[in-house]
């Protein structure tokens, strides 16, 4: 049996840890003995920690990287760990900090240190008088990690083309899609109680939904401003942002400043997306970069029309998406949810949907470990 560790922020809500605890539901345990380490302190509730412990798989904290201390702490333990961890794989989902793991693990001795890319572009932005400082900083930050995780990888694997090519440049990677199981969003049981539970009183109103964190990425203000215009056009809709995060406080002041307060539903963070999916008929996402956005897959197996950003990646396109340009006005993308919402329904291309079913994604992976 072959020993793996994953690397994970945490195994909360967002894409790439749904991603992973997705992974490691699927994964042969008779073949592989799993550990997840995630970047979080020992007192924070982490969503599907329970899950995944459930599974059989081993969870352990190395504490969080919210400051420079915690960042050197959490170095010091990755190396131990790995050190004395005996692991014939590591599988790194942590972004260009995996150039750090994975130096670690090859002087761990470690054979086979996978490299996974998910996003393509860095979602931190420098402001403030020191901005260019910081940016000079960043950029030599982004530039080493590079250079270690091109040295010290032994499998590049990426989500999508956009997040390999920021990643590992003109260097060769395996693509494999953020799978999701198929299955769970075809026609999920929804009860009357869970709608009156999320806000939706009627059954003649068009639903719009927005799943993830409410970060600048996201561009949760634009959403909204997208939302006052759609309201300008057309009365009989609700919008759902399904999510949390550091924007959270200005995405409600937002919605007062608009007068949306009786059109817009924050339920938070949720566990039952199939269920909210199945009430809704059209998904919105006007973020400013992605690398495989895992909730428009999700969308898309619930047979959702989406209206996008035109810089989400093409990749994820199962036959449902309308992209957008970031460059029109919020009255423009309005124009364009009107219009796909009076559309006749949409059908998904069934062949591309089966290339990010999650039992396609664990065969490519088991297939990286097992060579």
């Amino acid at each position: 049996m072959k020993k793996i560790v994953y690397f994970s922020h945490g195994l909360s809500a967002n894409g790439i840890e749904t991603f992973l605890v997705n992974v490691l539901d699927k994964l042969d345990k008779t073949k592989y003995d799993a550990t997840v380490a995630i970047a979080i302190d020992k007192d924070v509730a982490c969503l599907h920690e329970q899950r995944v412990l459930d599974m059989g798989v081993k969870v352990v904290r190395m504490g969080d990287l919210d400051s420079v201390f915690k960042k050197l702490a959490y170095f010091i333990k990755v190396k131990n760990f790995l050190n004395k961890g005996n692991f014939d794989i590591v599988h790194a989902n942590m972004d260009l900090l995996n150039g750090i793991i994975l130096h670690f693990a090859e002087k761990a001795g470690i054979k086979k240190r996978i490299c996974h890319a998910h996003t393509s572009k860095s979602q931190f932005k420098a402001e403030g008088i020191v901005s260019k400082v910081i940016t000079g900083v960043q950029k030599v930050y982004h530039s080493k990690m590079k250079e270690m995780i091109a040295s010290c990888t032994t499998d590049m694997v990426a989500c999508s083309s956009v997040a390999g090519e920021y990643f590992y440049d003109d260097k060769t990677y395996e693509l494999v899609y953020n799978g999701i199981d198929m299955k769970l969003y075809e026609q999920p049981t929804v009860s009357y109680e869970f709608k009156s539970e999320l806000g939706l009183s009627t059954d003649d109103e068009h639903r719009i939904v927005s799943v993830g964190r409410i970060t600048q990425v996201k561009n949760p203000i634009f959403a909204l401003e997208i939302i006052a215009e759609l309201k300008k056009i057309r009365n009989d809709f609700r919008y759902i942002w399904v999510g949390d995060g550091g924007l959270a406080q200005d995405f409600k002041l937002k919605i007062s400043e608009l007068g949306l307060e009786e059109t817009v539903l924050m339920p938070g963070i949720m566990t039952e997306i199939p269920q909210i999916l199945a009430c809704c008929d059209c998904f919105l996402m006007p973020s400013l970069f992605e690398g495989l956005p895992f909730s428009l897959v999700e969308a898309q197996a619930a047979g959702l029309k989406c209206v996008v950003s035109d810089v989400v990646t093409k990749t994820a396109d199962i036959g449902l998406v309308n992209y957008v340009s970031l460059e029109k006005s919020a009255k423009e993308w309005a124009e364009e949810i009107n219009r796909v919402l009076d559309a006749p329904a949409g059908k998904k291309d069934e062949e591309k949907a089966k290339l990010f079913d999650v039992s396609n994604t664990v065969n490519q992976l088991e297939k990286i470990y097992d060579k």
